[in-house]
C-alpha cells in the first residue's frame, strides 16, 4: 500500500513538473522535472499535506483528462453522432407519419359519421315529405268526398223540395243555404288485398 502511495505521489508530482524520490534512509528527495520547481507549499511539507496536494492534483488531472476524452470522443464519434441524429430524425419522421395516419383515420371516421348523419337526416326528411304528401292527398280525398256527399245531399233535398212543392205541401225554410261539411258522413270502404 505504501509503495502504491509513493507511486501515486511521484505521478502527481510529475504533473506539477517535479518528482520526489523515496529514499529509504531519510524520506523523500527532490528531483527536478522539466521546469525544476516544486509546487508552492511542497518544500518542507509533511506527508499528509503532500498526500492532499497529490490527491487534489490527481482529481484535477482526472477531470482534465475526462474533459479531453469527452472532446476526443465527440470528435471520434462524429460518425456515431451522425448515425444517432439520423436515427432520431427517422424516429421523428415515423412519429409524424403515425400522427398523420391517426389524423387521417380520425378525419375518415368523422366523414363517415357525418355521411351517416346526413343519410339519416335525408331519410327523415324524405319520410316527413312522404307523410306530408300522404296527408295532403288524404285531405284532398276527404274534401272531394265531402263535396260529392254535399252535392248528393243537395240533389236529394232539391228532389224532396220539388216533390213537396208539386204535391202542394209547403216548404218550411227555403232561404237556408246548405254548408259543406268537413268530415265524410259515409265511411270510405277499405279495400282488402
Amino acid at each position: 500500500m505504501f509503495e502504491t502511495s509513493r507511486l501515486g505521489l511521484n505521478a502527481a508530482l510529475l504533473d506539477f513538473g517535479c518528482a520526489l524520490v523515496f529514499v529509504p534512509a531519510g524520506g523523500y528527495r527532490h528531483e527536478a522535472g522539466a521546469d525544476g520547481e516544486l509546487p508552492p507549499g511542497a518544500k518542507g511539507a509533511d506527508f499528509k499535506t503532500l498526500q492532499e496536494m497529490i490527491a487534489r492534483g490527481i482529481r484535477e488531472a482526472e477531470t482534465g483528462a475526462s474533459r479531453l476524452e469527452a472532446e476526443v470522443s465527440l470528435v471520434a464519434d462524429a460518425a456515431a453522432e451522425q448515425r444517432h441524429r439520423e436515427e432520431l430524425r427517422r424516429q421523428h419522421e415515423a412519429d409524424l407519419e403515425a400522427k398523420s395516419r391517426e389524423r387521417e383515420a380520425a378525419r375518415a371516421r368523422r366523414r363517415a359519421q357525418e355521411e351517416e348523419r346526413s343519410r339519416r337526416q335525408k331519410e327523415e326528411l324524405d319520410r316527413w315529405e312522404r307523410e306530408q304528401v300522404r296527408e295532403r292527398e288524404e285531405a284532398a280525398a276527404r274534401e272531394a268526398q265531402c263535396r260529392r256527399e254535399h252535392a248528393a245531399c243537395s240533389r236529394i233535398q232539391a228532389r224532396v223540395r220539388g216533390r213537396r212543392s208539386r204535391a202542394g205541401k209547403s216548404v218550411s225554410s227555403v232561404a237556408v243555404r246548405p254548408v259543406p261539411h268537413t268530415t265524410p258522413h259515409v265511411p270510405v270502404a277499405v279495400e282488402v288485398a
